[in-house]
């Protein structure tokens, strides 16, 4: 294992408004991705998430927590996958901030 990516997205919609935001974003990735991952499961706990997705025949782990201010996303990837590791947070913070982004009305 490599060290772990963690990335944190800073919001103002409340850990409630911010966790079914990311939990429709999550159902939705599982969707369009589908073909790429072999299997995904997401299991929620009050406030927080754990992921497994398995792809390229590698179990990627991560765990999702919310909170009223921020969201904190640690990603556990396996050595096979370590150099896309640069990407992979950048995509995470990425698409953390589109997820939580108040629509403009």
């Amino acid at each position: 294992m490599t060290q772990p990516i963690v990335v944190t997205v800073s919001h103002n919609l409340g850990a409630e408004e911010a966790q079914r935001r990311i939990a429709a974003g999550l159902e939705r990735g599982k969707s369009e991705f589908a073909a790429i991952f072999s299997s995904a499961e997401i299991g929620w706990k009050a406030n927080h998430a754990d992921l497994a997705v398995v792809a390229l025949r590698q179990r990627v782990t991560a765990g999702i927590d919310v909170f009223a201010d921020m969201v904190r996303v640690e990603v556990a990837l396996p050595w096979y996958l370590a150099p896309l590791q640069k990407k992979i947070a950048e995509a995470l913070q990425s698409q953390g901030q589109k997820t939580l982004q108040i629509a403009k009305e």
